[in-house]
């Protein structure tokens, strides 16, 4: 019996020592719930029919749409309800390639109806809080926009065939 107590003492050590060598800067408590807006915010949930609510939840920032003749850019922001990301084995425990939500920044042509990707951060905790990423993004023509997809729903709030809550 003192030797399954030793074990156990050392084994309980040990992994204390692993989880003092994860990144400090990580935070595994979640400052925001799954979908809720962090005070003074702006992030508008898509249509429902174009939302998947038991694995995320998609957002767009009205503050941020921008337009220049056909292209139009604006953030939108995904939530996922499960953690994202590669398996928790780099440093031993979670860390920022784990993300719960991501923002991304994309350009619309509503002439040619295509979707081209910005920027991407992914991020350590719900609705774009905690730790922040940055995914590395290629530049391109664009991709063109799949019927009945978030693209879709995010195309017609930025080229204007539907309108944007005030």
């Amino acid at each position: 019996m003192p030797q399954v107590i030793g074990i156990a003492v050392s084994l309980g050590s040990f992994l204390l020592l692993l989880v003092s060598c994860a990144n400090p800067n990580y935070q595994i408590h979640q400052p925001q719930r799954y979908g809720a807006v962090p005070p003074g915010e702006t992030w508008v949930a898509l249509d429902s029919t174009y939302q998947s609510p038991t694995r995320e939840m998609v957002y767009y920032d009205p503050k941020t749409i921008r337009r220049d003749g056909e292209l139009v850019t604006l953030w939108q922001l995904t939530d996922y309800k499960m953690m994202q990301g590669n398996a928790p084995f780099g440093r031993f425990m979670m860390g920022p390639h784990r993300f719960f939500s991501t923002k991304t920044r994309k350009e619309f042509h509503c002439a040619h109806k295509t979707v081209r990707l910005l920027a991407s951060l992914e991020f350590s905790q719900h609705m774009g809080t905690g730790v922040q990423n940055a995914v590395l993004v290629e530049q391109g023509t664009g991709q063109p926009i799949k019927p009945d997809s978030i693209n879709q729903a995010l195309w017609d709030v930025a080229c204007g065939t539907t309108t944007t809550p005030s």
